[in-house]
């Protein structure tokens, strides 16, 4: 493909699967140019309901294998949705690893109650919460937020992520 069309963008979608980090690997190593990971809470786009039933790891879990790519030194872009719906996700999800995030529901439940001026508002507060969140920890700018500044309340996931658990 990228020989045949190359300014064309390759993305690889897939949900959390046991593989991922393992496509995530290849896709990099292929030259790809961004994976894409759907947790399990937020479907697949394929078939979200038999996917949020019984496909694929929740979203924290997928969150493991991109921080665990970007601790082999994997430079390719890698998004994370999946039931993210404030600016604490999207600032999370940076904090470990992900080169972006991106939601879906949120804009149709805030079209649905409201329309266009629906969609506005949620935009406008997912950006201050974001504004907010980055200051507070101590950045101006979302490209320098780092796993540095968190931590989990829940030992498990922090051994999970390779992040500080809050009470040791």
């Amino acid at each position: 493909m990228k020989t045949a069309y190359p300014r064309a963008k390759i993305w690889i979608k897939l949900g959390p699967f046991r593989d991922a980090l393992d496509v995530i690997r290849i896709a990099a190593e292929e030259g790809a140019d961004a994976v894409v990971i759907d947790g399990k809470e937020g479907g697949t786009g394929m078939a979200p309901t038999a996917a949020m039933k019984d496909l694929g790891y929740p979203t924290l879990a997928a969150l493991k294998f991109i921080r665990r790519a970007r601790a082999e030194g994997y430079k390719i872009s890698l998004l994370i949705g999946g039931r993210l719906y404030d600016g604490g996700h999207v600032v999370k999800s940076l904090a470990l690893g992900a080169s972006s995030t991106y939601m879906a529901r949120p804009f149709l439940i805030a079209a649905l109650a409201r329309g266009e001026k629906g969609v506005e508002n949620y935009i406008e507060s997912l950006k201050v919460e974001i504004q907010m969140l980055t200051s507070a920890l101590g950045k101006y700018d979302v490209g320098e937020i780092s796993s540095e500044g968190i931590a989990s309340l829940d030992k498990d996931v922090a051994a999970m992520l390779g992040i500080p658990y809050v009470y040791s």
